[in-house]
């Protein structure tokens, strides 16, 4: 995909991407591209071109972006070039992303989005999220313990994912025994 239709599609999401949730924003989009990329970095055979729309589209899987059949966001792939089989295979691919991904695209996007959700950049974004929900300090070191799983699918993202891990992991340790001191 040229530089000219990466630009489109992510003008596309700009205004999709503010204030769904609160803490996505636009930048997200371009955010997961750009470690989608570092980890595919080096690896063979990797359809660039789906690889983009897969880390673009996945920001949005949660709420605007489910990518229905005959929706604007199909409509907009549809006037960017993109065929019918590649529209479907989209929303294949977005559909297993979390669970089950089958694809080498598929894996790396996996990783680049479960990056996002470790380390100080996943930490921030835990508590964030533990304050919206009213969490107690000793539930907000089970969520965080509970997000520091390793289930990723590439080597790269394992690789990636190690120091953040383990920061989040001794966080939560930390929190724990700082809870626990004066009870």
């Amino acid at each position: 995909m040229n530089r000219s239709r990466r630009k489109s599609v992510l003008d596309f999401l700009k205004p999709l991407s503010v204030g769904l949730d609160g803490v996505t924003n636009f930048g997200d989009a371009e955010r997961r591209w750009k470690a989608a990329a570092a980890i595919a970095s080096g690896e063979p055979e990797i359809d660039e071109e789906a690889l983009f729309l897969l880390a673009a589209f996945s920001v949005e899987a949660r709420g605007v972006g489910k990518l229905s059949p005959g929706g604007r966001i199909e409509l907009f792939l549809s006037s960017a070039g993109l065929s019918p089989s590649e529209i479907r295979r989209l929303r294949s691919s977005l559909s297993r992303l979390e669970a089950g991904p089958r694809s080498p695209e598929e894996e790396i996007v996996h990783d680049a989005r479960r990056l996002e959700q470790i380390g100080a950049y996943g930490l921030v974004r835990i508590i964030a999220d533990a304050s919206k929900q009213r969490l107690s300090l000793a539930e907000l070191a089970v969520e965080i313990e509970r997000d520091a799983r390793d289930d990723f699918k590439t080597a790269r993202g394992r690789e990636l994912s190690a120091p953040r891990l383990a920061l989040m992991r001794d966080f939560a340790r930390t929190l724990r025994e700082e809870i626990e001191a004066f009870s």
